[in-house]
């Protein structure tokens, strides 16, 4: 095992982001911002080497059990000592993984990660990862998973070092850095004179973490596939996804007899570079922002392609950059002085919903511990407000939508509303 070394490293301005959120979640009874993963694994699966693994990996990861330390106007920055161990313990249930993740999700938790293993009878295996999102981004935890998929492998090399820090470091000047950072400035106060509506409302308040997977088949895929291709081309098939997403939340919202100003989104954009030794921990996102007026959404694939337009405009103002400057920036107010901003110009929702479209899911991995990787994706709690969030992944040509909420955010009838709108938009049945 290797020795831990003394040492600190800057949060992203995603992770302190995620900080603020998870203060509020705290101060009002919804707990830590914690995401769940599930893999479906063949027969084969070894749970030794996963406990083996996972030891290796905790004894190489001192930041995940680092304390956070914040000067008043500074900089935030996770610290640990040269004795910082941390680990990331696997134990096993018995029972759906439905109900089995339900209570992983919710319930406390001192370890960053967890593995918790649902053996079947055939000898296949659910594996559920729960980890701790303010350290942890989707693409990280796939990352984490195929560090672990790699030392699972007895003849593999020991863990890597330093799987932590800022992906895009700044290289420019203070003042052409603050220049970026103001571009995203016009966007910024243009989307707060908007006023947009969430399921759950704008109150915090205490709430378990709910989630449903919507599960489409290798033919249905293939369906919503080619449909998406036929609006975008190819280019930014979120906004397919993106649209449908906005079309369910005013579907409730009109079961209702409410009306929202707008709709409003933000998804999250990659800064790992491609090619590049990527970190593992920390949230290493931008984010672009999206809206509708809910005229424009009367038609899903017309939807579609306003978001794609919006997109080209994002891109080519280089916005993602732009934010990912301001976010920076804002990591030197207090946690709650940046909340209070951020509800005060959305109007107390922080957003219509959270969203994320993250593509195949764990590439990197076709076998995982001794066992062939068969299905798999994220299930991201969400903080109230906004109250829900729908996030999708494709795994072995199979399509899987998570819709997420804090419990008191939309109702069972509502829930069902949402995942019948969900498939009628995206297979056009």
């Amino acid at each position: 095992m290797p020795v831990t070394q003394a040492g600190r490293t800057e949060l992203s301005g995603a992770d302190w982001f995620l900080f603020s959120v998870e203060q509020m979640m705290r101060a009002t009874g919804q707990g830590e911002h914690a995401g769940l993963t599930v893999l479906r694994l063949g027969p084969g699966f070894e749970i030794d080497a996963l406990r083996s693994a996972a030891s290796r990996l905790a004894g190489a990861s001192p930041i995940a059990a680092a304390r956070l330390r914040k000067p008043i106007l500074g900089v935030p920055r996770w610290q640990w000592g040269a004795e910082t161990r941390t680990d990331f313990p696997v134990g096993e249930a018995s029972g759906t993984w439905k109900n089995a993740g339900d209570e992983l999700l919710n319930a406390p938790s001192e370890a960053p990660v967890k593995f918790v293993v649902l053996p079947e009878a055939d000898g296949r295996a659910t594996v559920l990862v729960r980890w701790r999102h303010g350290l942890l981004d989707g693409k990280g935890v796939e990352l984490f998973l195929a560090e672990i998929a790699r030392l699972a492998d007895g003849k593999a090399e020991s863990t890597r070092e330093n799987s932590w820090g800022v992906s895009a470091p700044r290289t420019q000047g203070w003042r052409a850095f603050a220049r970026e950072a103001g571009k995203f400035k016009d966007h910024f106060y243009a989307l707060s004179k908007l006023g947009i509506r969430s399921l759950g409302g704008a109150e915090a308040r205490a709430g378990a973490a709910r989630f449903c997977v919507e599960e489409f088949n290798a033919e249905e895929t293939a369906r919503i596939t080619a449909r998406a291709e036929n609006v975008t081309h190819g280019v930014f098939q979120m906004g397919w996804f993106l649209a449908a997403t906005m079309r369910m939340h005013l579907a409730v919202l009109e079961r209702r007899g409410e009306t929202a100003e707008s709709f409003q989104s933000g998804c999250a954009v990659q800064q790992r570079k491609r090619g590049s030794r990527h970190p593992i921990w920390q949230n290493q996102v931008s984010q672009l922002f999206f809206h509708l007026l809910p005229a424009e959404l009367a038609d899903h694939a017309s939807a579609a392609r306003r978001l794609n337009e919006q997109f080209g405009e994002q891109t080519r103002q280089r916005l993602d950059a732009a934010f990912a400057a301001m976010t920076r920036l804002f990591r030197r107010l207090p946690a709650r002085l940046y909340l209070r901003m951020l509800l005060r110009n959305s109007g107390g929702h922080l957003t219509s919903f959270f969203f994320s479209h993250t593509g195949e899911f764990l590439p990197e991995c076709k076998t995982f511990c001794g066992a062939p990787v068969e299905d798999g994706w994220h299930i991201p709690s969400v903080s109230q407000p906004p109250g829900t969030g729908v996030f999708f992944s494709n795994r072995g040509g199979k399509l899987a939508a998570t819709i997420s909420w804090r419990e008191g955010s939309v109702s069972d009838e509502e829930l069902k509303l949402m995942r019948a709108k969900m498939r009628e938009d995206l297979l056009g049945i």
